[in-house]
């Protein structure tokens, strides 16, 4: 099967999903300030990857109650990807796939495919605090969709980052703003910020563990916090990773949503 190169995303592909990014530029050298376009792309030549197997914990917690899930992806391509739930029960065998801008879901008790669209991108994806919406965005989308400001450096977490401020050229996002501390080393997004265009805080991700790749950080695991839900947050754990694969035939197909 053909691979294409792909980039990564600020937190954006469901829990790889996560980390704006944009074209790749060189490496800068020492003493030479980076603008906002340069720090965005240095995150993307260390997410840069072809294809990726990942399996994932996701926990939900909503005030006392905790919900644990367990799911596998499979990302190939810029367009496409694909997720299935394996625990718990009810969930299990709930299959999602992206191909391009198009979204659906196969859902095992109704024995049916439906295609997500519009309003129904906003909602809850599978109880949690990430959208359907938050896994549908791509790096080229938001380059376009976006312009990108250096506010300064911060320390978060201990850790030294560069602060960067996205605003929307369309007025009608969801996330109208977007802030991202990044790491000044590493060059990973330890936190985002999402808010409406009244500025009202929408939803906050940061990033509580990182691994070494082959020379390149990964997050493994990532939090995300839905403001608007009270006491509610949702954990991404991935589990094992595994980049640069050969995806099987037939991966991101409709009969696959389908087959048992």
């Amino acid at each position: 099967m053909k691979i294409k190169k792909i980039r990564g995303t600020v937190m954006n592909k469901f829990f790889l999903l996560c980390i704006v990014t944009f074209i790749l530029t060189p490496h800068h050298s020492a003493g030479q300030e980076l603008s906002a376009e340069a720090i965005l792309a240095r995150i993307d030549d260390n997410m840069v990857y072809e294809t990726a197997y990942s399996e994932i914990d996701m926990i939900i917690t909503i005030g006392k109650r905790v919900i644990e899930k367990k799911l596998v992806s499979y990302s190939g391509g810029v367009e496409n990807s694909f997720i299935e739930f394996l625990s718990p029960a009810r969930d299990r065998g709930t299959k999602m796939l992206k191909t391009g801008k198009v979204l659906k879901v196969y859902f095992p008790s109704a024995e049916r495919v439906m295609r997500l669209s519009g309003h129904m991108l906003k909602q809850s994806m599978m109880g949690s605090d990430f959208s359907y919406e938050d896994m549908m965005e791509t790096a080229e989308e938001l380059k376009k969709e976006y312009q990108v400001k250096l506010l300064g450096e911060e320390i978060f977490n201990d850790i030294a980052c560069y602060v960067l401020e996205l605003e929307s050229r369309d007025e009608s996002k969801t996330y109208f703003f977007r802030k991202i501390w990044v790491d000044k080393e590493k060059f990973i997004g330890h936190k985002v910020e999402f808010s409406a265009k009244s500025g009202k805080l929408l939803k906050v991700m940061t990033v509580g563990d990182t691994q070494s790749f082959k020379n390149r950080y990964y997050p493994t695991r990532v939090t995300m916090v839905d403001k608007l839900r009270e006491d509610s947050k949702t954990e991404m754990m991935i589990k094992n990773i595994q980049f640069d694969i050969a995806i099987p035939e037939g991966t991101f197909t409709e009969r696959n949503l389908m087959r048992r």
